[in-house]
């Protein structure tokens, strides 16, 4: 691990590592934590803002310039901050079944999916985590991240269906 490949990035990747990294762990912690305190309600806001931070830090990175300097990962972004608005329009509205989906999606796709995106060879993160070599941890992260993804849709399903009377 090589600490010094971040310090040497652009402020907005380190907004953007720091950030992403920040909502991965708020947001693990408020998925397992009991739900409707007021912990989990300001834990919440807390995560729904580094969601947006992470979000609109990702607008001035173009290391894939593929479309007029954005790449299909900026669609991401733009999801990311339409499903924070809906994650706590559900909320406020006492929609809890809509926002425990929104805040699912959210997560698993915008966190885990992007993220286990950003271990591949070549990318920085994959330099960061795994150095040079060509070594095959980049397989074994991968893979546990896709398994995450997997365990938390089929959370997020089992949760969803409504509750017998």
């Amino acid at each position: 691990m090589s600490i010094s490949l971040l310090q040497q990035a652009s402020p907005a990747i380190q907004v953007h590592v720091i950030t992403a990294l920040s909502a991965l762990l708020l947001g693990a912690y408020l998925l397992l934590a009991t739900k409707g305190t007021k912990t989990h309600r300001i834990l919440g806001r807390i995560w729904i803002g580094i969601m947006v931070l992470t979000s609109v830090s990702s607008f001035f990175i173009h290391s894939l310039r593929l479309f007029y300097g954005f790449s299909p990962i900026h669609i991401l972004s733009v999801m990311t901050l339409v499903g924070s608005w809906q994650a706590v329009a559900a909320a406020r509205t006492g929609r809890i079944a809509e926002h425990r989906r929104h805040v699912g999606n959210l997560y698993s796709l915008a966190l885990l999916t992007a993220g286990a995106f950003t271990l591949l060879p070549g990318r920085l993160m994959h330099r960061l985590l795994f150095g040079e070599g060509q070594g095959h941890a980049h397989l074994l992260a991968i893979g546990m991240l896709l398994l995450i993804v997997v365990f938390f849709q089929w959370r997020l399903r089992r949760d969803a269906r409504p509750l017998a009377p």
